[in-house]
């Protein structure tokens, strides 16, 4: 054997390491000039549970098998995502559309359940909510399920309307504070369009916080409020009403100048400052009262003879 088809016999298996596992890689193509409108798609592409980011990952739309866009995968830095940017082609309204992905790492092609109904002029997806094309289908669950603040020992929490209440007593610092959170299944924590880490943040609670929880598949976005609230030292006394008097409820406790309201049937009927420790409501006929202030709430029951 010569030396010349040595060297040849030797080359060829070392070329083929080096060449990109793309052997399957599809070539989808749009006949533009065949469709007279469009409607565009900014998108995030999923297989598996994995967002996939790689410059081969390709996406594509289809009606009954006919190609109608295509677009390869886009770096976002500002929001650190890899988003398809697809024009979509299209005869007339609700046409259904179907996906096809090409994920370059695996070389291969994945058939998406999901579907896209074609609207005219239409935009889906955005920066923030990038529309999901992803096998399988991501959750729309968009909750937190856990949350806590780093070395806080709060006297209660409320939770209720998607807010979080902390209430400490006073003082205790409400400036800067670690959220531990735990989300649903897939879901991502922003504050200010940014994601946050639980137990890697550090916020300022001087202000009721908002915070948004996107759903894994982005198709959802919650606002949930974390807040720390004063709880006052409160003391409530009744007077049940009697054949010759009514009742009364006084409230005591350190905050002169606070207010303190007095619900009934769901309206204040009276609303009173605080002086010298102490606020009187008084000529009370039977009946359930609320009172009520900033970070303190009691239900109270005027009872009859």
């Amino acid at each position: 054997m010569t030396r010349s088809l040595l060297k040849f016999i030797c080359f060829v298996p070392l070329a083929s390491i080096f060449l990109p596992a793309w052997g399957q890689r599809p070539d989808w193509k749009v006949s533009e000039q065949n469709f007279e409108h469009t409607m565009s798609l900014v998108a995030f592409v999923n297989v598996d549970g994995r967002t996939l980011t790689g410059s081969g990952d390709m996406v594509a739309a289809f009606v009954d098998g006919e190609c109608r866009g295509v677009a390869g995968l886009t770096e976002v830095t500002s929001h650190q995502e890899f988003l398809a940017y697809l024009t979509l082609f299209g005869h007339t309204n609700n046409e259904i559309m179907n996906f096809k992905i090409y994920d370059a790492t695996a070389d291969r092609v994945v058939d998406v359940a999901q579907q896209l109904v074609f609207r005219i002029n239409a935009h889906e997806g955005n920066l923030l909510q990038p529309f999901s094309i992803a096998q399988p289908a991501l959750s729309a669950a968009a909750s937190i399920t856990e949350v806590s603040l780093v070395g806080l020992e709060p006297l209660n929490i409320k939770v209720e309307d998607e807010k979080v209440v902390f209430q400490v007593e006073r003082d205790t610092p409400i400036t800067a504070h670690t959220l531990l959170f735990t989300l649903a299944d897939g879901a991502t924590l922003l504050w200010n369009n940014q994601p946050v880490i639980s137990g890697d943040n550090l916020l300022d609670f001087s202000q009721p916080v908002v915070l948004q929880v996107r759903s894994e598949d982005r198709s959802v976005m919650r606002s949930w409020t974390v807040a720390i609230e004063v709880a006052t030292n409160l003391l409530v006394y009744r007077r049940n009403a009697t054949c010759f008097e009514a009742g009364a409820i006084k409230i005591t406790g350190r905050g002169d100048g606070q207010s303190i309201s007095l619900i009934r049937g769901g309206q204040v009927i009276a609303n009173r400052s605080m002086t010298g420790g102490e606020v009187l409501f008084d000529s009370l006929i039977p009946g359930s009262y609320t009172v009520q202030s900033e970070a303190f709430e009691k239900q109270v029951i005027i009872e009859q003879p």
